[in-house]
This record gives structure tokens, sequence and C-alpha cells, in this order.
């Protein structure tokens, strides 16, 4: 199953829809995922995925026919082998580089994400570096979730990865969302996206909206 999602990313025969509010419109021509755009950033590790040229957050897409997510077992940088296999529920799998400027910038806002949605695992895919880079960069820098080592590339491979960062959403086994480039992490619609799929119905709560306290005041009046 994991050489036909390669196969689809690598024709771009998946239908990738951007999400609109409350809602996902299924949008044709699919988005050819393994493209690597010819003005693609320099920061590129050698013969490894470039970086995101623009980096501004993109909303995820549907994934078309939810197919199954590749194999995914890898060491973490500072714990157990995790393996995708085991993880119930909707699992996050995040590929990132510390060289990659754009997946530094939109770390934070994946961290906001990982606290407001604590019933969605959140795993960060380093690819291609040694573990003692990997390691430094995390020594001021919070990790939202286990760091995985892909030190061959052969994960980044099977997911079809071709740009950093690239984000996956994969509920019980299948590949339901997708972004390539700095995904939409504080959006509204990925809440929403993410809710549907963890069977919420709704957004997480928020506790330090203005909506959220003014519910609190009215609940304590």
């Amino acid at each position: 199953m994991d050489g036909a999602w390669r196969a689809l990313r690598a024709t771009g025969a998946l239908a990738i829809g951007a999400l609109a509010t409350g809602t996902l419109a299924a949008t044709s021509p699919a988005m050819p995922f393994a493209a690597t755009p010819a003005h693609a950033s320099s920061d590129a590790a050698p013969d490894g995925p470039a970086t995101d040229p623009q980096p501004v957050p993109r909303p995820f897409g549907a994934v078309a026919g939810h197919p199954a997510a590749p194999p995914l077992r890898l060491e973490a940088l500072d714990g157990p082998v995790f393996n995708l296999a085991d993880s119930h529920g909707v699992t996050v799998v995040h590929f990132f580089a510390t060289w990659c400027a754009p997946c530094r910038t939109e770390l934070p806002a994946l961290g906001r994400f990982a606290a407001r949605t604590p019933q969605v695992k959140v795993v960060l895919v380093d690819v291609a570096e040694v573990p003692a880079r990997v390691r430094r960069f995390f020594a001021d820098q919070h990790a939202p979730g286990p760091v995985l080592m892909d030190l061959d590339r052969a994960a980044a491979r099977a997911f079809g990865v071709s740009l950093l960062p690239a984000s996956f959403v994969v509920a019980e086994g299948r590949i339901a969302l997708a972004v390539d480039g700095e995904a939409a992490w504080d959006s509204p619609d990925t809440a929403i996206a993410i809710a549907r799929l963890h069977g919420s119905g709704a957004p997480p709560r928020d506790p330090s909206s203005p909506a959220e306290n003014d519910n609190k005041s009215q609940e304590e009046q």
C-alpha cells in the first residue's frame, strides 16, 4: 500500500482540497505533491527536500480516498522507538529540519496547536540530520512531540516529501489531511478539520480566547 501512496504522490493524482470556512472543498486538478519548484530555496540539504520558497501559513487539504499511511517506525532522539502502526486516533506527522528557516518559523505555532489539542498526537520527523545537531537545536527550543530521526530519508521518501516543512494528519492509519510548506496551525479551519477526525465535532476550546472567558463569566454569575 505504501508503494501505491508514493506513486500517487509522484503523479499528483491525489485530489487535494483547500479548507473552506468550516468545510472541506474538493478542487481539481490535484496539487502535484512531488514537484519541487524551480525557484526553491538554496537552503535545501544535499540531495534532500527543498524548503518552502513562500513561507506563508497554508490551509490543510483533504486527501481523497484517505489512503493508508506508509509504515513509519523510527528511533526518537531521546526516547523509545515510535511506530505509527501502534498510534491510534489522530496523529500529526510533521517533517522538518533544523537548517530549514520556514520549519523554525512554524515550530511555535505547531507547539500552540499541540497544547490546545492534547487528544491529537504530534510527532516531528527530522530529515537527514545527525542527532547531535538536532539535540543542540532543541536544547533551548521546545519540541511539541517526540522527535524522530529519519537519518536516511527513507520516511520522507515513503511519504513523498519534496518540500520542507510538510505535515500529514493520520487518522486510524489513514492519511486524511496534508499540506506542503508551513501549515496554518492557528487557523480555526485547521482546528475544525482535525476536530472532525477525532470525533469531537468542534474545535478545541482555547481558554485564553475572549469568547471562552465570556462563557466562564456567565457560568460564574
